[in-house]
């Protein structure tokens, strides 16, 4: 989540994110582990994503988290990407919008315990910035975003909601304008995540439940 972003955080992203926690801490025995969470927009990514890192912290293991906005990724910053969308008729609407080789990256960087400048983009002003992280302590990486299963990670999951019924939340958070181009976007990042769902280890129901993806 960009600095300044607001959380809106739910009991039901608190139920999804208590099962999620439930079953590191059930499998942890040490290691590092990843945790790649995608969906469409306005499904609870960031919300869910907060409340693991709270509740492996405040576990008896103490495990400390780093979580990954994969929006702090996006190769384009916001006019110039909106500007390629309309030029290609959103075509360009996609994984190929993030910059993965980066993400990876990190992701090696955590997996080495090493030390990383990370992308962290500003909400309000949406200026870019740098954060050094150190991953010499840190045991959990959790990576949100629209295709952040893509990644080569410990856990997929995949929150089972289109943006059709994400539509009160992302009204009620007020982040973004709604008008007929931005619905045209959803709709193109549906088709392009929903591609992603069978990749996923483990679905967040609509109910927000964990399940094994079949």
């Amino acid at each position: 989540m960009p600095l300044g972003d607001i959380l809106v955080i739910k009991d039901e992203h608190k139920k999804a994110a208590q099962e999620i926690t439930d079953l590191i801490l059930k499998k942890h025995t040490g290691e590092k582990v990843s945790i790649a969470l995608g969906a469409e927009s306005g499904a609870g990514k960031s919300e869910i994503a907060h409340m693991v890192a709270k509740n492996l912290f405040e576990s008896e293991k103490k495990l400390k988290s780093f979580i990954i906005h994969t929006d702090d990724f996006f190769a384009l910053p916001h006019k110039e990407r909106n500007e390629l969308r309309k030029k290609t008729n959103l075509d360009s609407v996609g994984p190929s919008e993030i910059d993965f080789e980066e993400l990876n990256y990190v992701l090696k960087k955590f997996e080495s315990n090493g030390q990383i400048l990370v992308p962290i983009l500003e909400f309000i002003t949406s200026s870019a910035y740098k954060l050094l992280v150190d991953f010499q302590n840190v045991n959990v990486l959790v990576c949100e975003g629209l295709y952040a299963p893509v990644m080569d990670v410990t856990y997929k999951m995949f929150i089972d909601l289109t943006y059709h019924d994400t539509k009160g939340f992302r009204v009620e958070r007020g982040k973004e304008v709604v008008n007929e181009f931005r619905m045209k976007v959803l709709e193109k990042e549906h088709q392009a995540v929903s591609e992603l769902r069978k990749q996923a280890d483990y679905l967040i129901t609509k109910d927000y439940s964990l399940k094994k993806n079949e």
